[in-house]
């Protein structure tokens, strides 16, 4: 009698190891909270020239989907063969109370070592860059 009870007690206690071990602690799409989307600039200011090894700060609008989404990282883009950056943005994976698109703004920081001519070629679409021409100098 008692062998079957130390069964039964021992099956039991490894049921729960299995189903506590099996429950997920990740209840949200990307497991932070967060869903990331692509958004478009829509303006790019900074300057167009500088020095080797200056830092150059450009101010970038993009696009969300509605008041609650908000600037992540920036991403490698390729359109045509042209390489770019994109905006990525973030949004709640909740419900957004602010359900208006808004215009936001980011900053983003350039630094080149060598002298020459480059291009800073941003997402304002699917297939289209807003491109700044930058001319770096000694």
């Amino acid at each position: 009698m008692k062998q079957i009870k130390l069964e039964s007690l021992a099956f039991v206690l490894f049921i729960m190891t299995v189903l506590t071990s099996c429950s997920s602690d990740n209840d949200s799409p990307q497991g932070d909270g967060y869903i990331y989307k692509s958004a478009y600039a829509t303006t790019v200011l900074g300057p167009t020239t500088g020095k080797v090894g200056q830092e150059l700060i450009y101010n970038i609008s993009f696009q969300v989907e509605n008041g609650c989404g908000e600037f992540n990282k920036m991403t490698d883009v390729e359109f045509n063969k042209e390489f770019g950056y994109q905006v990525e943005a973030k949004y709640p994976a909740t419900t957004c109370s602010l359900p208006d698109p808004e215009i936001k703004k980011t900053n983003y920081k350039i630094k080149t070592n060598t002298a020459g001519t480059y291009y800073l070629r941003i997402a304002k679409s699917e297939t289209e860059f807003i491109v700044t021409k930058v001319v770096i100098t000694d």
